[in-house]
């Protein structure tokens, strides 16, 4: 029918990606990143973001991820290989973690939030840890295990306390991939 649009196809939760580029950092790009997206930081322990960068984007066993649009670094996304399972996990979680890499970061500035770009940087974690031949991606996060349960599927493993707080233990897996 002519003048009528057509329903999106599209979840209307996640909007449509924003442009950016998504890329692997160097140690030569870490400068920009940290001047870029350190602004929000206490600036008691912003020195442990910069190591963490730095060391992200130097060892061949991880990967540092940049967003970049409009001429910045408006995200990163860490990974790591392999890394131990979280504390009080049972056997059968602990055996299953040690064939996924793990998701350590991801961050995206607050303007350019609900855009899709962390689901882009969580798509380029499965990338990664696929290349390197894990059957998956595992987490830990505070805060926002229905947001990775909800786009991509991921599945809750346990719960884990970290220095008294308690986090949940997520993992999504390359047989079932999330819907686009």
């Amino acid at each position: 029918m002519r003048g009528k649009r057509q329903p999106s196809l599209m979840n209307s939760d996640f909007p449509r990606p924003s442009p950016c580029r998504i890329f692997s950092a160097l140690s030569s790009d870490v400068d920009r990143g940290f001047h870029d997206l350190n602004r929000d930081m206490d600036p008691n322990l912003v020195h442990v973001f910069l190591d963490k960068l730095q060391r992200y984007a130097a060892k061949p066993d991880r990967a540092l991820l940049f967003a970049e649009a409009e001429g910045k670094i408006i995200g990163f996304a860490t990974i790591i290989d392999r890394a131990d399972a979280p504390e009080g996990m049972d056997k059968a979680v602990v055996h299953l973690l040690q064939d996924y890499g793990c998701g350590t970061g991801l961050m995206v500035l607050p303007e350019f939030r609900r855009r899709g770009v962390a689901r882009i940087l969580v798509q380029h974690w499965g990338q990664w840890a696929k290349s390197c031949g894990r059957q998956g991606v595992w987490i830990v996060t505070r805060q926002m295990a229905d947001w990775y349960q909800r786009y991509f599927h991921y599945s809750v493993l346990g719960i884990t306390v970290r220095h008294g707080v308690e986090k949940t233990v997520l993992a999504g897996d390359f047989l079932n991939p999330p819907v686009s």
